[in-house]
């Protein structure tokens, strides 16, 4: 018979049973009221109390018992035998009392030693629940836990800021537009500058290099990506005679000198302009460097130090690549090399470039005229077009609406200079050889003309003083007569207290006779557009390899000049110039419907193509409803 009555008889269970499952050590070792609690056959035996675990080398244990022999005389229902029916060492068993330390319903704040201590029943009890600090308490009793939460949770607070402002400053660094990218030389605007005229800062009465640094917040205030000096080099009587340069190594003293230059290359690229020297290299170069075999395979392998072989001897020595390699180490991005039309029987013409090319890298860029192309046949052009990163074309306004469209759809349609995958177009509309657009009409010509200019698929260039109108020299008496073929480089106009030169000077060519400060602003925000809007610095649509124009010329007749310009999922733009001096009313409704000028007095207004307003020497800039 067991603990519970039952049988354990083999051979009344009609099994046999080996030794071990009849002396188990756990049926021999259950007290008698262990057993019963767990009887399934008394189930209103009640279950033991909860245990209280005390390890027996505790030093406190003593403590605790006399603690609890005085809770068991105070609580009326505290059982007295769980004391004395646990068979394990140091394990003390506490009823469920209403006064017991570990009552799941009653709970106890425990405090420091000798302090009070509150129930949630709002009894206070003093020092009998507290517990001495020993050497053996963790020395994290004494944190200070309240001050430790406080931290912990305003750090948690600073960190959740700190993760909320980055996300915030990223999403407002985000890029504003998803446009494609372009190098830099293309599609942006260039800003063409005689330096002798541009701004005195030693008040002599001639430009220099240091007083155009001084006005480099004028360039970026404009847009424009890149500045081209056209006349820097040492000239007989510079700036008289700025064309016959004495050498393409050194600077005209009356501008400065390198350490001017290399300040000036400075400011320009904080505010993410480049700089581009002109190379007048005729007369002056009296033949291009005769280039060995192995150069022009050298100059399509990347290793640089290569070209330091070509000549040997100083009579080889190629003084264009020597000016330009020791303008590029000052910092300069490109060049425009002018004169190269007249090399064009020269056999190492094409490998000259070639090797100019190679000295300049991919980010760097070399300029050429159109004229290069009109003077060679069209295999040579098709090898030069691979070395060239932009051809210059000059655009006569003053001949009418029929010869700029001819111009342009002719470069449109070229075999090498179509927009594409060759060199693009930098479209100048003035210049040091050329008249002030503004000469012998209205000032409104000038920002007409490059507001026009702005609307072509390539590289605008301005030169100096258009975008203001200036005029030229203002000289009704034949005082200056002598310089007469300079007149159109007129000093620039300043609409500040500081002016070109000096009020104790004179400037070295008289000022222009009018300026029309007002344009400047269009003339800016049309730059700014351009810069944002893939239809107008692109200069065609590139898909699969392929090519596709992105401008039409849709009129011009009657002086009136319309330019259309697209691209994919992007608003399409249209120009229309008036260059006659007659108002005009046209019916446009045949090309296009409904647009919104985006430029000029009447910018925000909704305008219908069925009759359309334009008067003389304007450009309309309308982008087109979809």
């Amino acid at each position: 018979m067991n603990n519970l009555g039952i049988s354990t008889d083999p051979a009344l269970l009609g099994v046999e049973l080996s030794s071990s499952l009849t002396t188990s050590p756990s049926v021999s070792t259950f007290m008698p009221e262990e057993d019963a609690s767990i009887c399934p056959l008394l189930p209103t035996t009640p279950s033991p109390p909860p245990m209280d675990f005390i390890h027996p080398l505790t030093p406190n244990a003593g403590i605790e018992e006399e603690n609890n022999e005085q809770l068991r005389d105070d609580d009326a229902q505290a059982e007295t035998s769980s004391s004395g029916s646990s068979s394990g060492i140091g394990i003390q068993v506490t009823a469920n009392g209403p006064g017991s330390l570990f009552n799941k319903h009653a709970y106890q704040h425990l405090g420091c030693k000798n302090g009070d201590i509150t129930q949630e029943n709002g009894v206070t009890q003093s020092g009998v629940f507290s517990i001495p600090i020993t050497k053996d308490t963790p020395s994290f009793v004494n944190w200070n836990w309240p001050l430790i939460r406080k931290c912990t949770f305003f750090l948690f607070m600073a960190g959740l800021f700190a993760m909320c402002a980055i996300v915030a400053a990223m999403i407002i660094n985000l890029p504003k537009f998803c446009n494609p990218e372009v190098p830099w030389f293309k599609g942006s605007v260039f800003y063409e500058i005689f330096p002798a005229s541009f701004q005195d800062s030693n008040g002599d009465g001639l430009g220099d290099l240091k007083g155009l640094a001084s006005r480099v917040d004028y360039i970026e205030s404009l847009g424009v990506g890149a500045v081209r000096l056209n006349s820097i080099f040492p000239a007989k009587h510079y700036p008289d005679h700025f064309q016959n340069v004495t050498t393409l190594a050194d600077i005209d003293e009356i501008l400065g000198n390198t350490r001017d230059l290399a300040y000036l290359v400075r400011v320009l690229k904080r505010r993410n302009i480049s700089l581009i020297l002109d190379l007048p290299i005729y007369p002056l170069i009296k033949r291009l460097a005769v280039i060995r075999s192995n150069v022009t395979e050298s100059a399509n392998s990347t290793n640089a130090e290569s070209q330091e072989m070509f000549w040997e001897d100083e009579d080889e020595v190629d003084p264009i690549l020597n000016a330009m390699r020791y303008w590029l180490s000052l910092g300069v991005d490109g060049f425009y090399v002018k004169g190269l039309e007249h090399y064009v029987e020269d056999p190492y013409l094409v490998d000259n470039m070639k090797v100019w090319k190679f000295a300049l890298g991919s980010d760097r860029i070399l300029m050429v005229n159109k004229l290069l192309f009109d003077s060679v046949d069209d295999e040579v052009a098709e090898k030069i077009k691979h070395c060239v990163d932009l051809v210059d074309v000059f655009v006569d306004v003053s001949n009418g609406t029929k010869v700029i469209a001819e111009r342009v759809q002719a470069m449109l349609n070229s075999r090498h200079l179509a927009p594409g995958f060759g060199p693009w177009i930098h479209w100048s509309l003035g210049g040091v050889t050329e008249r002030r657009l503004a000469q012998g009409t209205s000032s409104n010509t000038s920002l007409a003309a490059i507001l026009m200019q702005l609307m072509l698929p390539g590289t605008p260039s301005i030169f100096y003083g258009d975008e203001v109108a200036l005029q030229e020299v203002y000289d009704p008496l034949g005082d200056h007569e002598e310089t007469k073929h300079l007149h159109h480089l007129s000093t620039m106009v300043w609409d500040t207290d500081i002016q070109f030169t000096g009020k104790e000077s004179l400037p070295w060519l008289p000022r222009g006779a009018f300026v029309a400060f007002h344009h400047f602003e269009y003339v800016a925000e049309l730059v700014r557009l351009r810069g944002i809007s893939p239809s107008i610095y692109q200069n065609a649509v590139i898909k699969e390899k392929q090519s596709v124009l992105n401008t039409a010329v849709r009129y011009s007749k009657n002086d009136i000049l319309i330019l259309e310009r697209w691209y994919p999922r992007r608003h399409t733009f249209t120009s229309i110039s008036n260059f006659g001096t007659k108002s005009l009313v046209l019916d446009l409704s045949a090309m296009f419907y409904s647009g919104e000028i985006i430029l000029g007095p009447l910018k925000g207004e909704k305008i219908y193509f069925s009759s359309i307003q334009v008067r003389p020497m304007e450009t309309l800039i309308v982008k087109l409803d979809k």
